[in-house]
């Protein structure tokens, strides 16, 4: 792993610029992680990159 590589895990410079937090239930996507869903009122919200 070379010195950019390393610099570009770290600094997550890899990742997608989308909104990043999904409700597994409605399938909204958000900016912020709610504790609750907005739209469904779900409580299953996570990250989109721990999903696919």
């Amino acid at each position: 792993m070379g010195v950019f590589d390393k610099a570009r895990s770290v600094s997550h410079l890899g990742e997608p610029t989308g909104r990043p937090y999904i409700c597994l239930e409605c399938e909204a996507s958000f900016d912020l992680q709610h504790h609750t869903c907005p739209d469904c009122g779900g409580y299953d919200i996570r990250r989109a990159k721990w999903v696919e």
